[in-house]
């Protein structure tokens, strides 16, 4: 992903709410949804060389979203959640990261966001069917994030003007 890629959108109360690609926001901008809070140095290619619409980074829709964005129980969201690191032993190579459930699933654990953790396969495999207590370690109590908690910790880096919303 090219780093002026993205577009954060904001509501009207200047909360952050998603992240878009730049097209689909100055689509939105263009057909007076929005207004551009911050654009990227860099410009669309356009055909015609002598017009420079600059790629937006923030807009701000009109209205309040009145939305309670859930966060979708996946692999991915998990691993994001936890940092890509092992809540065992802190190892972060991305390569070995599996999921975990704190109460065995051969012992009637779920696949929920509070039994469910990023483990290296080592710590994994170490952990097998045992209970937290018998493995013998502690780990913060998982939970079902934010969304703005894991729009945060998007693959790319976050833009300079990005973090006055996101980091509060």
């Amino acid at each position: 992903m090219n780093e002026y890629g993205k577009a954060l959108v904001l509501d009207s109360s200047y909360m952050a709410r998603s992240i878009i690609s730049t097209e689909r926001a100055f689509v939105i901008f263009y057909k007076g949804n929005a207004q551009i809070i911050a654009e990227h140095d860099e410009s669309f290619g356009l055909v015609n060389k002598d017009i420079d619409i600059k790629k937006p980074s923030i807009i701000k829709v009109e209205t309040y979203v009145d939305v309670h964005n859930k966060v979708s129980l996946n692999r991915e969201n998990i691993y994001k959640r936890d940092n890509f690191e092992c809540v065992y032993c802190g190892c972060s190579d991305k390569r070995t990261l599996t999921l975990d459930h704190v109460i065995p699933q051969s012992k009637g654990g779920p696949n929920t966001w509070d039994n469910l953790v990023t483990a290296c396969k080592p710590c994994n495999g170490e952990k097998a069917d045992l209970s937290l207590a018998e493995y013998g370690k502690d780990i913060p109590q998982p939970k079902r994030p934010h969304y703005l908690m894991l729009m945060k910790k998007v693959e790319y880096d976050i833009p300079e003007e990005w973090k006055d919303f996101l980091y509060f």
